[in-house]
């Protein structure tokens, strides 16, 4: 579990029923398989400053993808497939830099980033060729990402926190920042999505118990 600090108490954790919830919107609304590399590099991007001449660490993606108890030799998972899914698609096998190298990426892809040398760059205005060609040209719920990215997070905070406040940490995660990257946030994520349960978080011992 990895900590991400918003008090000086807890933590709190997501409660699996909800994860589940997040990982079948996720997988309902179609979205390509290249989005969380697309969301790595967005962020690259932004602690870089630039949007040219990226070099990804596709080890730091894997601490967000890698879920115990898949197909053998395959630890990382990515509820996100463009059509309809065959058992074993969304499994990764441990190469991730393999998966994601310029060769294997196909054409869609390359409408939202460029491939010069082997160093990636997001294309102007990404966000929005990333809603068309990666995500059925519709907003993704933030929501459902930020249950599923940030599962293994445990929040540090006196007392439950809010679905506001988890949104916030997908923002600080993949770096879109406040009163700057509004407007590629709005465009990019349907905030209205809450699932069906009214219990997002649970205390991690008891998490830890159930």
């Amino acid at each position: 579990m990895t900590a991400a600090t918003i008090d000086n108490e807890g933590p709190y954790v997501i409660r699996v029923e909800v994860v589940r919830e997040c990982i079948a919107v996720l997988r309902e609304q179609r979205i390509h398989s290249f989005f969380p590399a697309y969301l790595h590099l967005r962020r690259q991007a932004a602690a870089r400053d630039r949007l040219t001449d990226l070099t990804p660490n596709w080890n730091e993606l894997g601490t967000l993808l890698e879920v115990p108890g898949g197909p053998f030799g395959r630890p990382y998972f990515r509820p996100f497939w463009p059509g309809p899914a065959q058992a074993g698609q969304e499994w990764l096998n441990p190469n991730l830099a393999g998966s994601y190298a310029p060769s294997s990426i196909r054409e869609l892809p390359r409408r939202v980033i460029d491939i010069q040398g082997g160093k990636f760059s997001l294309r102007p205005r990404h966000w929005e060729l990333a809603r068309e060609h990666l995500a059925d040209n519709r907003p993704v719920p933030v929501l459902a990402l930020a249950g599923f990215f940030l599962r293994d997070f445990g929040l540090v905070k006196r007392e439950t926190p809010s679905l506001a406040e988890l949104i916030a940490i997908f923002r600080q995660e993949f770096g879109y920042r406040d009163g700057i990257d509004n407007e590629e946030f709005d465009y990019l994520y349907d905030q209205e999505w809450q699932g069906s349960s009214k219990q997002w978080f649970e205390p991690f011992h008891q998490a830890a118990t159930t």
